[in-house]
C-alpha cells in the first residue's frame, strides 16, 4: 500500500496564499506473496490481507514557489491468516511537509525539493499493527516538464527513514509518470513505482504493513476528469509486477481536488 497510496499529478506549486484539498480512498487486496528470491507464492486457501484508506491532503501556497502540506490518513486493515481473522482501523502517519519548486524561464520545467515528518497516530499494541509506529523523515526531489504537446512528464526520488527502532527501515522510491491531457477537461497518466526498503529484520509478515526488508514495483494507470477550474475527480488502478518479501497488491484509488479560490 505504500506504493499505492497517492496523488498522481504534476508537482506543480498551487499559488500562493492559494489552498488545494484531496480527499483520497483506497482499497487494496492481496493474496499472494513475492517471497525472498522473487518467486511467486500463493497463500493459503482463503488467506488475505485487506485494507481500505481514507486521507484527507491539505496544501497552502505559502509563496509562490514554497508550499506547505499537511496530510491525515485513516485506514481500516484486515489479516486472515489460518483460523484466525483480525480488523482493525484508526488514524496513521500524519504527515507535515513543505515543498519548494524552482521554475524554468518559461515555466515549462519545475525541478522540486520536498522535506516532511510522520507522526504515527497509534500504538502497536493491538493486532493486525497500522504500521510500523514510529516517527520518519522523508525527503525528495522530483523534476516535471513538457515532452510532448499537451502531455507531462515526472521523475521523482523519495528518501525515508524511520527513527524509532534500531533496525528502521531506510526505504528509496523512485517513480516515472507520463501524463496528457487529451481535451481542456480529461488527462490519463502512467506511472511505474519501484520501492527498496532496507533493514536488518528480514522476516515476512503476511500483516503487509510491517514488513521492513523489501522491494516491489508497481505500475499505475489514472483517468481524471476536470469538472472546472477547482474540482478534478480522479480514478486510479495499479498492480504489483515484481517484488521481494512483499505482497501482491492490486486495487483502486479513487481522489477528488478541490481547489479553492
Amino acid at each position: 500500500m505504500l506504493l499505492s497510496v497517492g496523488k498522481v499529478r504534476a508537482d506543480y506549486p498551487v499559488g500562493k496564499k492559494r489552498t488545494a484539498l484531496t480527499g483520497t480512498f483506497n482499497y487494496f487486496y492481496s493474496n499472494k506473496y513475492f517471497d525472498a528470491n522473487g518467486k511467486l507464492i500463493n497463500n493459503f486457501p482463503g488467506d488475505y490481507f485487506q485494507s481500505t484508506f481514507y486521507s484527507l491532503n491539505i496544501t497552502h501556497g505559502l509563496s509562490r514557489r514554497i508550499d506547505l502540506t499537511a496530510t491525515l490518513p485513516f485506514a481500516k486493515q484486515t489479516l486472515v491468516n489460518g483460523n484466525n481473522s483480525e480488523s482493525r482501523s484508526g488514524i496513521t502517519d500524519v504527515n507535515l511537509g513543505l515543498s519548494f519548486h524552482f521554475p524554468s524561464v518559461d515555466y515549462k520545467r519545475y525541478f522540486t525539493l520536498k522535506a516532511s515528518v510522520g507522526i504515527p497516530a497509534y500504538q502497536n499494541n493491538q493486532t493486525p499493527y497500522l504500521g510500523f509506529a514510529s516517527k520518519a523523515v522523508m525527503l525528495g526531489a522530483n523534476y516535471s516538464f513538457t515532452p510532448y504537446k499537451n502531455g507531462y512528464a515526472i521523475l521523482e526520488f523519495m528518501y525515508t527513514r524511520f527513527l524509532d527502532s534500531g533496525d528502521g527501515p531506510n526505504q528509496y522510491r523512485g517513480s516515472l509518470t507520463i501524463g496528457k491531457m487529451y481535451n481542456k477537461h480529461t488527462s490519463v497518466t502512467a506511472s511505474l513505482s519501484h520501492l527498496v526498503s532496507q533493514s536488518v529484520n528480514t522476516t515476512f509478515n503476511p500483516n503487509l504493513q510491517l514488513n521492513k526488508d523489501f522491494n516491489a514495483a508497481t505500475f499505475n494507470v489514472s483517468v481524471g476528469r476536470k469538472l472546472n477550474r477547482s474540482i478534478t475527480p480522479t480514478i486510479q488502478g495499479y498492480y504489483t509486477l515484481l517484488g521481494r518479501n512483499a505482497g501482491l497488491g492490486m486495487g483502486v484509488n479513487f481522489f477528488v481536488t478541490v481547489r479553492l479560490p
